[in-house]
């Protein structure tokens, strides 16, 4: 009694396992009939991929990455003839093609009872995810596109689709199937993973995937310093301190006049209070590079924080001698002399002897006009920084200049309501 109802739970998995064949092939059916009934075709396919006695069949996911790919095509043969389509739909179902066709040329790759193993679907698998690799980029492109004319959460939303596309086509190589087809010897493979940085930069939560990228494209030499200046500027967002600064020093060794990478490790050294390690770094770099106005400019602004004015003065005057044309240092020199005559009067204002009271008025005034040479030419540089505008008008009132003062004033107000 019990062989007969082992026996017939046996014959009812077969049966079990003969309907969902049959399902498969129903979906596929629809493939052949004109127009095609997708949403059945669909229903039938995901039915059998849930089915334990179908889902482990290689045949079933053929099946889906045909159907998946047609509905995409559809959509893109309206697109094309200027009708109305579906972006989305479109994306989402070359995507589910490409996986359908991976798993199916994994489930290919096992052998049977007999431990032999006979590929059916192999070298279809390859041809057809190696062609949809580039509908990937295409259609991430597309969702680029649309993110360019929406704004608010359409634009995230489309630039999140692009992204995800990206990854598909980038992580092909990795995939066993995938990984000797040469997808990543592509011309654009390097400029596509480039772009997929570009769009996760302003997701942390695609930090983790982005470093990774950008690892790898430091590895290969691609865009090398601007790797170093962006995994900077990840690991920082990231506080990953130490691999910040490792990234820094190694960035340096090969780019050593780079300045954003020279101005992240100062303010690290200022920020965390390691003053000493900032100018000890500075006067190597200077001693190195004497020509380099941004040495200078950057010790300059260090002082300046710090009110020490007369080292400041010093380091800016020289930056603006190897610059004359930054309008940083420009504009950094004039602040440092506008800062030291403003303390040189404010401190006056505690002296009771008239005399010196009067003298130290004169030399805190004598230092204010010392700041206009380089106000000045940094406006002439930039007439519009808002910043250089406030400080020269604040210098010409102070020194009674009234006519460059209103004509400053007036100025800054022309630029304040473009803003």
């Amino acid at each position: 009694m019990k062989k007969i109802a082992i026996t017939v739970f046996a014959m009812a998995l077969t049966m079990s396992g003969f309907a969902q064949k049959k399902l498969v092939r129903s979906a596929e059916g629809y493939l052949y009939e004109q127009p095609i009934n997708f949403d059945q075709a669909v229903k039938d396919i995901e039915t059998a991929m849930k089915d334990p006695t179908s889902n482990n069949m290689a045949y079933t996911y053929d099946v889906a990455g045909q159907i998946y790919f047609k509905i995409y095509e559809a959509e893109a043969i309206k697109r094309d003839g200027k009708m109305q389509y579906n972006q989305d739909l479109m994306s989402d179902n070359l995507i589910k093609a490409v996986d359908a066709y991976l798993k199916c040329g994994e489930l290919d790759q096992l052998p049977d009872e007999k431990g032999k193993v006979k590929s059916k679907y192999l070298k279809n698998v390859k041809k057809n995810v190696s062609t949809y690799a580039n509908y990937l980029v295409a259609e991430g492109q597309q969702h680029q596109k649309l993110a360019a004319e929406a704004s608010g959460s359409q634009k995230d939303k489309e630039l999140n689709k692009a992204f995800q596309l990206y990854q598909k086509y980038l992580d092909l190589p990795s995939n066993s199937i995938m990984k000797d087809e040469g997808i990543d010897k592509s011309d654009y493979y390097n400029d596509v993973k480039y772009l997929a940085v570009n769009l996760a930069a302003s997701d942390s939560t695609k930090r983790p995937i982005m470093i990774k990228y950008m690892e790898e494209l430091k590895k290969i030499a691609f865009k090398e310093e601007t790797m170093y200046e962006w995994l900077c500027d990840a690991y920082s967002k990231d506080k990953q301190n130490d691999k910040m600064i490792a990234t820094i020093n190694e960035g340096l060794k090969k780019y050593p006049s780079n300045q954003y990478l020279i101005g992240n490790l100062i303010n690290y050294y200022l920020n965390n209070g390691k003053k000493e390690e900032a100018i000890k770094y500075l006067d190597e770099a200077i001693s190195k590079n004497p020509t380099n106005a941004q040495y200078y400019k950057i010790k300059g602004n260090m002082f300046l924080r710090e009110q020490k004015f007369d080292e400041a003065i010093a380091s800016l005057s020289k930056a603006v001698e190897l610059a004359p044309s930054d309008f940083e240092a420009q504009y950094e020199c004039g602040l440092a002399y506008e800062k030291k005559g403003e303390k040189i009067i404010n401190d006056a204002n505690s002296i009771k002897d008239i005399k010196k009271y009067n003298a130290e008025r004169t030399k805190g005034t004598a230092e204010l006009k010392k700041s206009l040479p380089y106000f000045e030419k940094a406006r002439s540089i930039n007439g519009e920084d808002l910043m250089n505008l406030q400080f020269l008008r604040s210098v010409y009132y102070k020194l009674g200049m009234n006519d460059k003062y209103k004509e400053v004033s007036d100025k800054y107000k022309e630029v304040e309501a473009k803003k």
